[in-house]
């Protein structure tokens, strides 16, 4: 074996092998699966009895087992029509809590529209309720200067006016009426408790209640209609209506119904909307739900406001009684020490003589 080094060196050659075809490569293969298949020798059947068939269900078994669930259910219809023959009047209830809910919301908005004072009732009511707690501290007062006095005046003559018994008959009204609200009240924390649990329970019942005025109001006008009491509007406006209305007044529609140019709605001026007002007073509509105020009035802390401002005024009272007292005490002191300082003429007078007689008679004895 000899060594050869140099540029021109040249390498041994490897044979290539031959490209493979790419289009016969799936037929090659085909041939290949097909080939065992042709010579494999043909399956046999099983040797057996064929399985057994699948029953079909009996074409009369049906029926009779649709027509006793349905003589079931009539049954049961039947039965429940009897204890409730308005069982399944669904539209005569659906239509009576439909106007339960368009009065309430009619109701609703009325109300806001309105726009009634919303502040000064209550401020008049607090004055009112003032003005007779001071008749009533007043008339305590009264009794107490009474008792205090005892039967000084027991034969003095009284004289009483109409206007002053309906005045005491008012008092003792409203005594009442304070004292059957703070038992109430002191009920009402007895049972459900003070603080949230007392608030949420008050608003609990306020949406029962609320809840129960609804479905008597449904079912009062579904016995309405049931009896034929409730009349549908028929004089509603049909499309074809409507759109010769709309033509007649120069309004051009297309062929869906819709208009073509808004600006043939505008008139002269501003153009302003006079639904504007209602629009902006939707806001104050009262909702379906409890139309409720959120916030509960404290009958508690009212009455215990309401006793402290009574003994106030009572207080008051009696120290400005006192003090005018005091006052006429002084000033008939002060008149009865002034008369007594004072003397007329004829006193004078008469002192003047003594003094002279006492004289005369001393010079008499010493003579």
């Amino acid at each position: 074996m000899s060594l050869k080094y140099g540029l021109t060196v040249k390498g041994s050659k490897v044979p290539l092998a031959p490209p493979r075809p790419v289009l016969d490569e799936e037929d090659d293969d085909d041939d290949e699966q097909d080939a065992p298949t042709s010579h494999a020798p043909p399956k046999k059947a099983p040797q057996g009895k064929p399985p057994p068939r699948l029953r079909e269900p009996d074409a009369a078994a049906a029926p009779e087992t649709d027509l006793s669930s349905t003589s079931a259910s009539k049954a049961r219809l039947k039965s429940a029509q009897e204890v409730d023959p308005s069982i399944f009047d669904y539209d005569s209830f659906h239509a009576a809590k439909s106007t339960v809910t368009s009065a309430k919301k009619a109701a609703a908005r009325q109300e806001a529209l309105d726009r009634k004072p919303k502040y000064i009732n209550n401020l008049l009511e607090a004055a009112a309720r003032r003005k007779q707690d001071q008749l009533v501290a007043k008339e305590k007062l009264l009794q107490k200067e009474r008792e205090a006095e005892g039967d000084e005046f027991a034969g003095k003559e009284k004289f009483v006016t109409g206007a002053y018994k309906e005045q005491q008959v008012e008092a003792r009204r409203l005594e009442e009426e304070e004292k059957r609200r703070g038992e109430e009240e002191e009920r009402r924390k007895r049972v459900g408790g003070g603080g949230m649990q007392g608030f949420y329970r008050s608003m609990i019942d306020q949406n029962e209640k609320l809840h129960q005025e609804a479905v008597e109001a449904a079912e009062k006008v579904g016995r309405e209609i049931g009896a034929g009491g409730l009349q549908h509007e028929t004089s509603r406006k049909t499309d074809a209506d409507a759109a010769a209305e709309l033509t007649a007044k120069g309004i051009h529609l297309n062929e869906d119904g819709q208009i073509i140019d808004k600006r043939e709605l505008l008139s002269a001026g501003l153009n302003v909307g006079s639904a504007g007002g209602r629009r902006g007073a939707e806001h104050l509509k009262a909702s379906n739900r409890p139309a409720q105020s959120s916030v509960l009035p404290k009958y508690g802390n009212q009455q215990a406001s309401r006793e402290r401002q009574t003994r106030m005024m009572e207080e008051q009272l009696a120290e400005r009684t006192k003090r005018a007292r005091e006052e006429e005490d002084a000033e008939r002191e002060k008149l009865e020490q002034a008369a007594k300082t004072q003397k007329t003429d004829t006193d004078k007078l008469d002192a003047k003589a003594r003094y002279l007689a006492r004289k005369a008679a001393k010079e008499r004895g010493e003579a």
